[in-house]
């Protein structure tokens, strides 16, 4: 009998870790439908670039606009176009 789910335990077995470059693409293709999940994915987004420093504003209540200011490593330009997409 088959089983149903592949163990972790067995490192030559069928689950391995995804490569950063693959995570990436997934990650890409997420949609953000809500303020809580833009302003979360934003702070994800600054905890990952090494923040110490978090700043998050909103103008009318994040109904026109927000904002999440850091101190993190940044967006190397080579990276802008992909900004929003």
């Amino acid at each position: 009998m088959a089983t149903p789910f592949a163990s972790t335990s067995n490192p030559n077995g069928p689950i391995k870790v995804l490569d950063p470059a693959s995570v990436h693409k997934i990650s890409s293709g997420q949609v953000v439908v809500d303020l809580q999940t833009a302003v979360k994915e934003l702070v994800e987004n600054s905890l990952d670039a090494g923040s110490t420093s978090i700043e998050v504003r909103f103008k009318d209540y994040g109904l026109e606009s927000f904002e999440v200011v850091d101190n993190g490593s940044g967006i190397p330009p080579k990276d802008y176009d992909y900004i929003g997409t």
